[in-house]
């Protein structure tokens, strides 16, 4: 945990809690009030507000801390943070309208919209961008075991100069061989959308998403621009003893394409769960579309680095036995974003705050541990000593064949060893073993399917590797063969 001694006490005192949201058991409210205080102050989160979604309504929010630390100003209801990467989600919504539009097919080629593309990319189609299998580099530096696009994203550039960086480089794979998450697949599908609603993009999203959303708070972010109850973003500067400091300065292009770049609130944010609840902006079976795992070229379902899959631009997996839809957002201008939706349970949690990076993923599962204890974070299990622990050196010997690709077929199903990213080998490769401890396990009452393989049952381990400690799940059919893996 890091060190919270430059936070000042009062800080955490200051919540507001959203009108709009019902009112929830005021122990209830203290539990996660008191959670929240003691992982702020660990992590050293200057602000963050929250809102929970069940059964189509917001039941509980949230907000904490402070949204400048300068000027000593409180979180509330109202402020607006910049949500990243779960900007993407808003701009898939936008392209499939597009195409309900009749403006576009997501088969399309994307020569037919962008021009000056060359001929290595004519097989390159909208679909390919939404669900990242386009093999064109990444400019943000956030999938490792490919080469970058290096640009100084301080700098403002136009569209054609970012298609020309774009294209001065090869692919990292051919269309749809691979899966690769790349920032710059959601640059160009913003300047699609810019292109074909003849207008700026965050016009098109506030007329046809955001509004019909009621999402009356939601805005695109503007560098230069005075934006009112904006929180400010702040980093840990690891070199001065993870002393609180202002956010990298990013250019206004870089800020707000199609790949980030919205602001807003946690309660809108929910309303945004909503809208998918609802079938507002799209209908069930469009939603269903984007929320199928997306395939490969070889038929094979995409997968990310440890286990989780992708539709077009939604992340998509498996929480403790739950369906789990959503996305995160990290921004190095200071901010970190968490938006998980638990279909099954119409349930569903937002976290925002502004320090990058932070822990929001595992407090937004938590919160909703609150609220379904089955949900509950893996960071929060209390660790079983006298639990069933024969699968423990499978277990272990599974982790370490991922940094070698020997997998032993007796104990992992062929559909997943087809499936697992090739670059899984390498980031999991290591000098050392990586250590693992057992924590629990669920049995599920309602068994899921993996990799087209039944799973009655999740084991979670904590693991040390390289230094850092991550959480992994391990999903098991009844005959103990590992049908899926999820890290965390």
């Amino acid at each position: 945990m890091r060190n919270a001694s430059f936070l000042i006490p009062f800080l955490f005192l200051i919540s507001y809690n959203d009108s709009s949201s019902q009112q929830i058991e005021s122990t209830l409210k203290k539990k996660i009030e008191t959670y929240l205080n003691s992982e702020m102050r660990a992590e050293q989160i200057p602000g963050l507000s929250y809102a929970v979604v069940h059964n189509g309504k917001i039941i509980d929010s949230g907000s904490y801390g402070l949204a400048n630390v300068e000027l000593k100003t409180p979180v509330t209801p109202h402020t607006l943070f910049n949500i990243g990467s779960i900007g993407k989600t808003f701009t898939a919504t936008a392209i499939m309208l597009l195409q309900k539009d009749g403006k576009l097919s997501i088969n399309d080629p994307i020569n037919k919209y962008l021009d000056s593309l060359p001929d290595s990319w004519n097989t390159i189609t909208i679909k390919h961008l939404l669900t990242h299998t386009s093999g064109i580099k990444d400019y943000a530096h956030d999938f490792p075991g490919y080469s970058f696009i290096e640009k100084d994203r301080k700098q403002e550039i136009t569209e054609a100069q970012f298609i020309r960086m774009a294209t001065n480089l090869p692919l990292n794979f051919s269309p749809g061989e691979r899966w690769a998450y790349s920032n710059s697949n959601f640059v160009l599908l913003g300047f699609i959308i810019h292109k074909l609603a003849g207008k700026p993009t965050g016009e098109f999203m506030k007329e046809r998403i955001f509004g019909p959303a009621g999402m009356k708070e939601t805005r695109y972010t503007g560098v230069r621009e005075i934006i009112p109850n904006r929180a400010s973003g702040y980093l840990l500067d690891e070199d001065d003893n993870n002393k609180l400091i202002n956010g990298i300065y990013v250019s206004n292009f870089f800020s707000r394409m199609g790949d980030m770049g919205i602001l807003t609130t946690a309660t809108d944010l929910a309303r945004w769960s909503l809208a998918q609840d609802k079938a507002t902006i799209l209908d069930q079976q469009t939603l269903e579309q984007m929320w199928t795992p997306s395939e490969l070229n070889n038929g094979l379902e995409v997968m990310g680095v440890a286990g989780v899959s992708y539709g077009m631009g939604w992340g998509l997996s498996n929480h403790r036995g739950y369906q789990e839809l959503g996305h995160g957002g990290s921004f190095i201008n200071g901010y970190t974003a968490q938006f998980t939706r638990f279909p099954e349970i119409g349930f569903a949690v937002v976290v925002l705050c502004n320090l990058n990076p932070s822990r929001v993923h595992w407090i937004g599962y938590n919160i909703a541990g609150f609220f379904v204890p089955q949900l509950k974070g893996l960071d929060q299990l209390t660790e079983i000593k006298t639990g069933d622990t024969s699968f423990n050196k499978n277990a272990r010997d599974f982790l370490q064949s991922l940094a070698t690709g020997n997998y032993d077929r007796s104990l992992v199903s062929e559909g997943l060893i087809q499936s697992i990213n090739p670059i899984t080998k390498i980031v999991f490769s290591a000098p050392e073993a990586p250590k693992l401890s057992f924590i629990s396990s669920d049995n599920l009452e309602k068994p899921v399917e993996r990799h087209n393989i039944i799973v009655n049952k999740i084991s979670y381990y904590r693991v040390e590797l390289g230094g850092e400690t991550h959480y992994f799940a391990i999903y098991l059919t009844k005959e103990n063969k590992i049908a899926d893996f999820r890290g965390y």
